[in-house]
């Protein structure tokens, strides 16, 4: 039995195990996969697909995407094992819910298509292509405009506060571009917002949302998600107009490092425990 799993209609026989083999690659950390890749730079740029499409699928589940826009990106070696590295992303026109690994695109650092059809939007190379090129070690880029961040970056003092133990994982993580530019159609406001990222972790975007950046997946993933819940506690308190709390100056502290040593693991834990939520209701996605 086979299944269809890439390019040009390459096959691969079915995995009959529940994870696949260990991979350490650059988009992805050590942790077992729910999926089976060969080795070599086609199998890397397919982990690659896999991962992003599952990401595409899942934050369309949680609710945190908003149409066709926003976008996500990884970047991979080329398919065809030639020089240089591509950056996928998902072509121009389709919903979350269509995004599969195989018709996600592959750009050169020119923003030109070289692997798959049709092109990102251009907001998506201006912004995307601008960080992965000024930010060093940086393999994965999600933009979005989840509800509650986006309202929390349309206040006036729209800093994350440390009131809840979510928002604590991004204490001292978290840039602020406190200037709206309108839509980026250049690539030079990409480039502004990788100089006001530097290197934190997290992009918050005056009256526009939020960006994540990260060497894995999952981790940008995981970012983005919690980033939301943390935004969604400070909104419905802040509604109350009660007075919030502070997480204590030394608690933040005591908590961050022990926080970050283990941060992978849980990325990766609850990545891809939606990766296989996605295989089991939108298995589609692996196409």
């Amino acid at each position: 039995m086979t299944v269809m799993l890439g390019l040009r209609g390459v096959t691969l026989a079915k995995a009959v195990t529940r994870y696949g083999r260990l991979l350490t690659r650059a988009f992805t950390s050590s942790y077992p996969k729910p999926y089976t890749v060969p080795e070599g730079p086609w199998g890397t740029n397919r982990a690659a697909r896999l991962e992003l499409a599952a990401a595409y699928r899942g934050l369309d589940h949680l609710g945190m995407n908003e149409g066709v826009v926003n976008h996500l990106s990884v970047m991979a070696p080329r398919a065809d094992g030639g020089d240089g590295k591509v950056m996928l992303v998902f072509p121009q026109g389709i919903h979350w819910q269509e995004v599969t690994a195989s018709n996600l695109v592959g750009i050169d650092s020119e923003a030109k298509t070289v692997e798959g059809e049709g092109s990102p939007e251009t907001t998506a190379s201006c912004i995307h292509l601008s960080i992965h090129k000024m930010r060093a070690g940086t393999k994965v880029v999600m933009h979005c405009h989840p509800p509650y961040t986006t309202a929390l970056a349309s206040l006036e003092d729209f800093e994350l506060r440390m009131v809840s133990q979510n928002s604590l994982r991004y204490w001292n993580r978290v840039a602020y571009d406190r200037c709206y530019q309108g839509v980026a159609y250049a690539f030079e406001e990409g480039e502004r917002m990788a100089r006001i990222l530097g290197d934190k972790d997290i992009l918050m975007l005056a009256n526009h949302g939020a960006i994540t950046v990260a060497s894995t997946v999952s981790a940008a993933f995981h970012n983005l998600y919690f980033l939301e819940r943390a935004a969604m506690v400070q909104m419905l308190g802040m509604a109350t107009g009660n007075k919030m709390v502070e997480v204590p100056e030394e608690v933040k502290r005591s908590m961050s490092t022990p926080y970050l040593k283990k941060e992978q693991t849980y990325a990766d834990d609850f990545f891809y425990s939606i990766y296989r939520l996605m295989q089991k209701y939108q298995p589609d996605f692996e196409n």
